[in-house]
């Protein structure tokens, strides 16, 4: 069974900054408000390099200007997002359906990532802070040893649920 790649905290489609992929026939930026300088300053390195495309999104609202934005651009074309989480990990997910490679993009995440762990016990996913080894499921409240596997199918970490003891609760 084939799992399409999905955009998470440690992806290696996240970059701090873009490497231009000369091999490509051509670049396409797509940037939101948070991105647009990052995105600018990429495209003036590349200028005249190889033919460049760009596109500014306003956000959420844009979904279907990006995904014909992106069925328009032919084989070959290596795409690099500049946005905020959320925006990312949607122009991501649409170029995916699309028919994008994980090869084909370069991400840049403008301010925080998220990260998300999924609850063995109670089978939900919850937000958890970024470099946390263990966290509290929000749903369930169970606690949990995060994993170092990422789930593509259940779009999180593996969180194994454990019994909490207290120093309280040692000696006895």
């Amino acid at each position: 069974m084939y799992n399409s790649p999905v955009l998470f905290d440690k992806s290696i489609t996240i970059v701090n900054q873009f490497t231009p992929r000369n091999e490509r026939r051509k670049f396409v930026i797509i940037s939101d408000q948070a991105g647009y300088e990052k995105a600018k300053r990429f495209t003036s390195e590349i200028a005249g390099t190889v033919p460049v495309e760009c596109l500014s999104i306003n956000g959420m609202e844009d979904k279907e200007e990006i995904k014909r934005f992106i069925l328009a651009q032919k084989m070959g074309t290596q795409f690099y997002i500049a946005a905020a989480w959320n925006n990312a990990v949607m122009i991501f997910s649409l170029g995916v359906k699309a028919g994008l490679s994980e090869a084909e993009i370069q991400t840049v995440i403008i301010g925080p990532k998220r990260r998300y762990v999924y609850c063995m016990k109670c089978f939900e996913v919850s937000e958890v802070e970024e470099e946390a080894k263990i966290a509290e499921c929000d749903h369930c409240s169970a606690s949990l040893e995060i994993g170092p596997f990422y789930s593509i199918v259940r779009e999180g970490y593996i969180g194994y649920p454990f019994i909490l003891i207290g120093k309280e609760d040692v000696g006895s």
